[in-house]
């Protein structure tokens, strides 16, 4: 039987790609909301939910903050090492 093992190694997206853009977004110190992501890329929110889920899987550390009555801000989350 083998074992899987996790790789750390981020699969980023084509340069160009509305993808790259959710990543630039999302890299922001300050982050983005999923309201002005899905404006800014010309999708519907579950479009660009479901596009960060896919993020996470290429290896992107997506976390996401909630503001108490305000929308939650995602960000990919940068570890202090690689800082």
């Amino acid at each position: 039987m083998t074992t899987q093992t996790q790789t750390t190694e981020i699969k980023p997206p084509r340069e160009g790609t509305k993808q790259a853009k959710l990543v630039a977004m999302l890299s922001r110190k300050s982050g983005v909301t999923l309201a002005k992501a899905s404006e800014a890329l010309g999708w519907l929110p579950h479009t660009t939910s479901a596009t960060m889920t896919g993020l996470r899987k290429r290896g992107y550390a997506i976390v996401r903050s909630e503001r108490p009555n305000k929308n939650s801000v995602y960000a990919i989350r940068v570890d202090e090492a690689e800082a």
